[in-house]
Formats: structure tokens, sequence, C-alpha cells
């Protein structure tokens, strides 16, 4: 044996078991800082729920086929000066629909982090409106309606990305 040596008294068992020690402290430290940075930084899917939405996805046609029937259109509008959300809702020949109640989640595409809730107002015959400040960037913003005489059963849906710029 020379006398460069690691190992004076050559390998030992104690040396064994630090070394697998540290080398497997090393990969749960590597794989824990992998998990945080997973969970924390993308939560997911778009949707809540989506398993038992997709159990219900024949009820989600035919409403889709219901809405398509009824012809109704919305145009979502967002004014980031004033932070007001407008909902302009017509029938099939262009004239206002009036008297819904109409609630809004508004939230980033790739995070629940910033989602937001809304309940839009009528302030003139088919144009609704909430306040709601939103930082620049992306948004999704789905708006669900209720007849107020339908006793609370979905009448309008609208799904739309919004896209607010940055205030110079």
């Amino acid at each position: 044996m020379s006398d460069t040596a690691r190992f004076r008294d050559g390998l030992r068992g104690q040396h064994v078991l630090l070394g697998l020690i540290v080398f497997f402290g090393l990969i749960f430290l590597v794989n824990g800082i992998f998990v945080y940075y997973a969970i924390t930084t993308f939560g997911g899917g778009d949707s809540s729920d989506p398993y038992r939405k997709g159990l219900h996805y024949n009820d989600t046609l035919a409403e889709a086929a219901r809405d398509a029937e009824r012809g109704w259109q919305g145009a979502l509008s967002y004014e980031a000066g004033a932070g007001k959300l407008t909902l302009d809702l017509r029938d099939r020949v262009g004239d206002p629909i009036s008297g819904l109640h109409v609630a809004a989640t508004v939230g980033r595409p790739a995070t629940d982090r910033e989602d937001r809730s809304a309940r839009f107002h009528e302030i003139e015959p088919g144009s609704y409106a909430a306040e709601l400040k939103l930082a620049p960037g992306r948004w999704i913003a789905q708006l669900q309606s209720e007849e107020l005489s339908r006793g609370g059963s979905p009448s309008f849906r609208l799904k739309q990305r919004i896209f607010v710029p940055e205030t110079p």
C-alpha cells in the first residue's frame, strides 16, 4: 500500500455508511427542490374538478346546443383605466337581453393564484358591468348568467381571453 492512500487503515464500514448517507441525502435534497418548484409554479388544469365535469360531458353538450338554439351573443370588453369589465348581450336579431344575474370568474391561464369572482349589474338594457381591477397580462373570463324567472338555471355561458396592456 502506498503512503498516498485515502484511508490509512483501509476502507471500513463507517466510510461506506457515510458515503451512502451523503449520496442519498443529496438525491433527496435535489428531488425535494424539484418537487417544491413543480408544485408552486403550476396549479394544474384550467378547470376545477375535471373528472366530474367529464362524467357530465353529455349534459354540457346539451346545454351548449340549447345556447346555440337561443342565438344569444355576448361581447365582453375590459376598460383598464376604469377597472370595469363590460358585457353586451344581444339576442339573434340584435335586441338587448335584460333581467339576468351574471357572475364571472376571472383568472390567469396557467394558475389559480389570482382568480377573482365578480357579480355584474345591469347598467342599461342588455349591458352588464362589474368593477374589477386586473393587472397587465393575459386573463381568462368565464361568465355564467341565470334568468331571474327560471330560479337559477344557467341560461348563458361565455369563456373568453382578455389581454390587459401595460399602462404608461
